[in-house]
């Protein structure tokens, strides 16, 4: 069996109104690494980032934007949250390969 991770990349994150603004791509040491919707990767600088949390008991995402960051991404508009869940690629009861 393949070792299970958790596997965040592609994760879509949307807005409050339920719209897609970008996919979960990577973290990285210089900021997070996030797919808009003309398929490019841009890396947004940890300094633009206000909050970024996973919660592992939900499986929910959220990253929220400082609103007056000099990095802050364009692309965001006016929005200040994107949040998303991630699911698992398989569902499990015990750990792997304690069958």
């Amino acid at each position: 069996m393949q070792r299970m991770r958790i596997d965040l990349e592609g994760v879509p994150l949307k807005n409050s109104q339920g719209r897609v603004m970008c996919l979960f791509r990577f973290r990285t040491t210089e900021g997070l690494v996030l797919a808009i919707p003309e398929s490019v990767d841009v890396t947004v600088a940890w300094s633009a980032i206000k909050q970024a949390v996973l919660d592992l008991a939900t499986g929910q995402i959220k990253i929220c934007f400082h609103s007056d960051a000099v990095t802050r991404p364009r692309w965001l508009g006016e929005v200040d949250t994107v949040e998303g869940e991630w699911t698992d690629r398989q569902i499990l009861s015990e750990p792997p390969n304690q069958k």
